[in-house]
């Protein structure tokens, strides 16, 4: 059977940015054809949409890279959320990842696209900050104590790097080996480093915190990522737990020539991420 596949940019208004997921409707593959049809998208991620006809939810979402099958994927679900939404003509739906995770995705007046997942979870691991900067191509001192150096999870767990300025987040070597094989030795998936560009910590618009972040995830094909929702929103949390502000608007891909702003606001009991979704094929 000939599959259809559609790719999405994702975190942007401008086709030639952001993070590209593919979307692609599960018709009951095995796992080892799904991977093939990853393979072939043409999109870092690709996501399998199972329709549901229970009550509680509408979809199941599938997550694959060119690798393996990934717990959740933040823009991937986002692009899912344009191509049922489309399909439904509605501005709300239900979902839940493979791994159970509830999803429940929205459009906005605006045109944007939501999703809405569980509160951050903190995992019971104490990162070393000298295997940090080694992994990163920085100096232990780089790595800030103002701000949560942890692993941490909305679906998928992730190591969040604190670094005391902008311009060790730019310039930074990352040891894509070394991260790889922290990430499989810790079950983490993937580590994504943190900076704000300016003191005040404010971005474009006064009601959201700037932040600026580079993820990396080559345990599963991704050396760096134009744009991770899982990973902003789980740090978002946990800034707001420090007494941080609500919403956040954070910057990434711009080394990879992807430019991405990831919006999120953290609720009292969970956690919403989106942005902007534009159909590429």
């Amino acid at each position: 059977m000939t599959q259809v596949i559609k790719v999405y940019k994702v975190f942007t208004d401008d086709l030639s940015q952001g993070n590209a997921a593919a979307v692609v409707q599960h018709n009951g593959e095995h796992d080892e054809e799904l991977l093939e049809i990853a393979r072939g998208s043409g999109a870092p991620v690709t996501v399998f949409v199972q329709w549901s006809s229970g009550q509680e939810r509408d979809a199941v979402l599938r997550y694959f890279s060119k690798e393996k099958e990934m717990a959740f994927c933040g823009h991937g679900t986002l692009a899912a959320g344009a191509f049922m939404l489309q399909q439904c003509e509605r501005n709300r739906i239900h979902a839940s990842s493979g791994t159970g995770t509830p999803i429940d995705i929205r459009k906005s007046p605006q045109g944007h696209y939501y999703f809405r997942t569980e509160r951050a979870r903190r995992l019971d691991l104490a990162p070393d900050k000298i295997e940090a900067a080694h992994m990163l191509g920085v100096e232990p001192e780089d790595i800030s104590k103002d701000a949560p150096f942890c692993a941490a999870s909305i679906g998928s767990p992730k190591l969040l790097v604190p670094l005391r300025h902008f311009s060790v987040l730019d310039g930074m070597a990352p040891d894509f080996e070394k991260i790889k094989d922290w990430s499989e030795k810790h079950r983490i998936n993937g580590v994504y480093a943190y900076a704000y560009p300016e003191p005040t910590g404010k971005g474009p618009d006064s009601a959201a915190a700037c932040i600026h972040a580079r993820g990396f995830n080559p345990l599963f094909g991704i050396a760096e990522d134009a744009a991770t929702g899982v990973a902003a929103g789980a740090l978002a949390d946990l800034l707001y737990r420090e007494g941080g502000p609500a919403a956040y608007a954070i910057r990434q891909g711009k080394h990879v020539g992807a430019e991405s702003e990831i919006r999120v606001e953290v609720k009292e009991e969970n956690v919403e991420i989106g942005g902007s979704v534009l159909h590429l094929i």
